[in-house]
């Protein structure tokens, strides 16, 4: 398996939908987001959603373009096989009082 490692620190927004109580997981440097209906279940799914754009990016030979659009870089472990990207992450959720606070 090849391991690629990000040289980034990219943080997620997470909200109260409007008119719900499912969490809403925003990420603007990546431009994708995500779900839940905990912020529990939104920590575990944040993973996954970064791990299908980086498949995507990295099948479509997009990851380099990618990666200098945002100043980032990238090693890579190379080995056989599949490949996994290691993105660091933190979770920032907002709170009712119009308060952030870091919950990773």
């Amino acid at each position: 398996m090849s391991i690629i490692r990000l040289n980034a620190n990219i943080a997620w927004m997470a909200e109260r939908g409007a008119d719900s109580n499912h969490w809403i997981g925003i990420c603007d440097v990546l431009g994708i987001s995500t779900e839940a209906d905990s912020l529990d279940e939104l920590h575990g799914l944040i993973p996954e959603a970064i791990h299908l754009l980086m498949v995507d990016l990295v099948e479509d030979d997009d990851l380099d373009e990618f990666l200098q659009d945002r100043g980032w870089t990238a090693s890579q472990e190379e080995t056989d096989g599949d490949f996994e990207v290691k993105v660091p992450w933190f979770l920032v959720a907002g709170g009712t009082d119009g308060q952030s606070r870091h919950i990773n």
